[in-house]
């Protein structure tokens, strides 16, 4: 029984990560559409003006870069409502960054991005040696970083939590890695299960696994985020202890 169990869950990770690898494989290809103006906008960000464009040797990765810097970056400032200096002169962790370090947006910090399909992300064709020389990718799931104890000063998450296998044993280990005074901010969908998104969130949840965590608390709940509107019944919520 409990090998039969034990295939049961191992098929729907894999195919939460197929699935998930194949999302950000045919992002490219609308990266790409946008960048050259065959799309108005994508995400409700315009297509570039050619001054904005980045220019790499390979067309793909001027697109990528593009966006990063005119959605991504944008993105996390605005999700996660905090100015671009509030990390300044910490280490700060990205739970489930994708292939793009958005937090960069953050000034003067030590960003290390963690995702478990990085390698996923280089054979799909997303290029990791364009960033900052302070900007770190780690390949490992979030339930068992590579960190020591108290490593971090700020850790944060943008719409990634429920997309990790097990979310008490993400929130077990961002107690480990963070430190006693540490700060967090996520910005959490809420949702029904589904292929890529497994686990359905909510106030119980998030506040029975981040129970550790001193003065947690949600900052809002929107139905919209930048790019974006949540499905009906859904919401985002944005947590910190800050």
């Amino acid at each position: 029984m409990k090998t039969f169990l034990y295939r049961i869950i191992h098929n729907l990770t894999a195919n939460k990560y197929l699935r998930e690898t194949e999302f950000w494989k045919n992002e490219i290809n609308k990266y790409l559409e946008w960048y050259n103006g065959q799309m108005e906008s994508h995400y409700e960000t315009p297509s570039p003006k050619d001054e904005e464009k980045v220019k790499c040797k390979i067309l793909e990765h001027s697109a990528i870069m593009t966006w990063f810097n005119l959605h991504q970056k944008h993105k996390y400032a605005v999700d996660l409502k905090l100015p671009c200096d509030t990390f300044s002169g910490k280490k700060i962790l990205d739970v489930g960054s994708g292939p793009m370090p958005s937090a960069e947006v953050f000034n003067d910090c030590e960003l290390y991005c963690l995702d478990p399909l990085l390698p996923n992300y280089i054979v799909a064709g997303y290029p990791l040696h364009y960033y900052k020389k302070n900007t770190r990718f780690v390949y490992s799931y979030s339930e068992a970083t590579p960190f020591c104890d108290d490593f971090f000063d700020a850790i944060i998450s943008m719409n990634a939590l429920d997309h990790v296998d097990d979310i008490y044993k993400t929130a077990y280990e961002i107690e480990r890695i963070l430190k006693p005074q540490g700060m967090v901010r996520f910005h959490v969908h809420y949702h029904k299960p589904s292929a890529t998104e497994p686990i359905e969130l909510n106030d119980r949840i998030m506040l029975e696994a981040f129970k550790w965590c001193k003065n947690f608390n949600k900052i809002c709940q929107t139905t919209a985020k930048v790019g974006s509107e949540a499905g009906i019944g859904e919401s985002y919520v944005l947590w910190s202890n800050f």
